[in-house]
This record gives C-alpha cells, structure tokens and sequence, in this order.
C-alpha cells in the first residue's frame, strides 16, 4: 500500500515544489486566500467525500478570485502536482510482474483520483486506488485499514503500508499491518527487503 502525496507524486515538474507555490504568478491569485477561502472551511469534507470539489470551488473562488473558474485552477491544479517518482514506478511495476500486489492509499477528492488515475496512468502501476473520498475516511483511521484489507482480501500483517506521514505508518501498525515511512533515502527495493 503506497500513500501518493511524497511517494509516488512528489510536487511540481522540474523542481518537486508544492503545486500552490506558483499560484500567484501563474493565475494571480493569493495562495492565501485560497487557503482561507477554499480549503480551511471545505477540504475536510471534500475529501471524505461529504462535499463535490468543482461547485465548491467554483462558488469559493467567486469570492477571492471572481474571474477565475474552477475548471481553470482544477486543471493548473492537477497537472502542475504531478511530478512522478519514475524510479518508484519503474520498481513497482517489475514487483507486479510476480505474485506482489500494489494498491495506492491517498487523502483525495474523486476528481483529482481520477486524473491521477486515468490521466496519469497509475492505474498501469497498481490493483486500485484506495481514497479518502471513497472510503469516507482519512488515513490513518482504523476504518480506511478495515476496507483496504476487505478490498486486498489479505490479512493485516500480509500488507506493508509505506507512507511520508508517522501518523499513518503509526496507524497502520497499530492495526498490525507492516509499515514503513518514505523518506526517499532507499529504493523501493531496498525498503522491501528490510521486510
């Protein structure tokens, strides 16, 4: 189970930063206000699937940024943050050839799912995707662990959850799964083999 966000998306193109850091000179909007405006008040609740991302956006951005629409900052959005780990990929798809079984684990809404997905191609790379929107749940809860272990079919200590956050790893622990945090310091290989 791999998180996405630090794992197998790592930022912008070109230089791995976060995907807002140009926002303003890009679209000329306030990385601020967006903050205040959007994602403060609604992004808990988009991304557990209790709110639609594009009306929601649509109807926060005429307040801040009115002659922008959501579709526009949407698609800024998803293909800026979208600097794939090609090394993690190329090793995830060699493990896939064998008996392995790849599931990517991410706190996202269904639109931005799809893109990475579809779009992006991870579902060439991975069994499913497993979201926060879907499941109605943020990692690390005990729930989003439950389904993904209902959906693998696979007991808990057969599964090994790599993700950037201690929380989660520590979540998945405690719910006896195997779990190791990314810090980009090994290979996926290597990672693999200290299990």
């Amino acid at each position: 189970m791999l998180d996405i966000d630090g794992v197998v998306v790592c930022g912008r193109h070109g230089d791995g930063a976060r995907w807002k850091s140009g926002l303003r000179e890009d679209l000329g909007i306030d990385p601020a206000a967006l903050r205040k405006q959007f994602f403060t008040p609604y992004w808990q609740r988009i991304v557990t699937g209790q709110l639609p991302l594009r009306p929601t956006l649509e109807a926060a951005l005429k307040t801040f940024a009115p002659g922008l629409s959501a579709e526009t900052l949407m698609e800024y959005w998803f293909n800026t943050d979208a600097r794939l780990n090609t090394d993690l990929l190329k090793a995830v798809k060699e493990l896939r050839t064998g008996s392995m079984r790849v599931f990517f684990a991410t706190i996202q809404e269904h639109e931005c799912a799809e893109f990475l997905w579809q779009e992006m191609g991870l579902k060439n790379y991975a069994d499913d995707i497993l979201t926060s929107a879907r499941l109605g749940e943020k990692k690390p809860a005990q729930a989003i662990l439950n389904t993904a272990a209902r959906i693998t079919g696979a007991a808990p200590d057969n599964h090994l959850w790599i993700d950037v956050s201690t929380d989660n790893v520590k979540g998945a622990k405690t719910a006896s799964w195997r779990a190791a945090q990314w810090d980009s310091t090994q290979t996926l290989v290597e990672l693999l083999e200290t299990f």
